[in-house]
């Protein structure tokens, strides 16, 4: 059974991936929890620290998720495909990136919070670049750029991808985008 707090996570991660940080409310997610917005306070007494609390466990979950597929043994193209599958679910279930969704906000985040954001993207992108560096080892990837380049340029590719398939074309317009860019970097 989960806790209150992590219900409250739970809530406002979706509530963000969907309508965004600043259209989700206390009230939002004391009425999808069916607890009073004090108790929300009790947990997050402002909104920055939920926020916070968000990045910092997309970091940790996500991060683990990446790293799975990073370490996993298999060539660094079918690696860029698990990872844009990830994205990819996200555009199926309507919940777009966590991270993605509070970066376009930024311009009302504490400078504490975007010092999150910045934390949990690099270390994505840092993640990432370990798939374009076996790719460019192993011969089976060809970009410009260094590593951690080319993997910013794939996160903000997935991220944007999401966007413009949530306006049109679903799931199956996002596949054909990813599966384009991967492409194009296969030797």
């Amino acid at each position: 059974m989960k806790d209150t707090k992590t219900k409250i996570l739970d809530v406002a991660e979706d509530l963000i991936q969907r309508v965004g940080l600043n259209a989700m409310s206390y009230k939002h997610i004391s009425d999808a929890v069916g607890i009073r917005k004090a108790s929300i306070h009790h947990h997050f007494p402002q909104k920055k620290n939920m926020v916070d609390a968000l990045l910092s466990r997309c970091e940790t979950t996500y991060g683990a998720h990446y790293r799975t597929i990073v370490d996993d043994n298999c060539s660094a193209p079918d690696k860029l495909r698990q990872i844009a599958g990830i994205f990819a679910d996200g555009v199926t279930r309507e919940k777009l990136c966590l991270v993605g969704m509070v970066s376009s906000d930024m311009n009302t985040l504490e400078p504490a919070s975007c010092g999150i954001l910045e934390k949990t993207l690099e270390g994505t992108v840092a993640i990432f670049s370990q798939a374009f560096r076996q790719g460019r080892e192993e011969g089976s990837l060809t970009f410009k750029g260094t590593d951690e380049e080319i993997a910013h340029a794939f996160f903000s590719f997935l991220v944007g991808a999401q966007i413009a398939a949530r306006v049109k074309g679903g799931a199956g317009a996002f596949n054909t985008a990813t599966e384009i860019i991967i492409t194009s970097w296969e030797t």
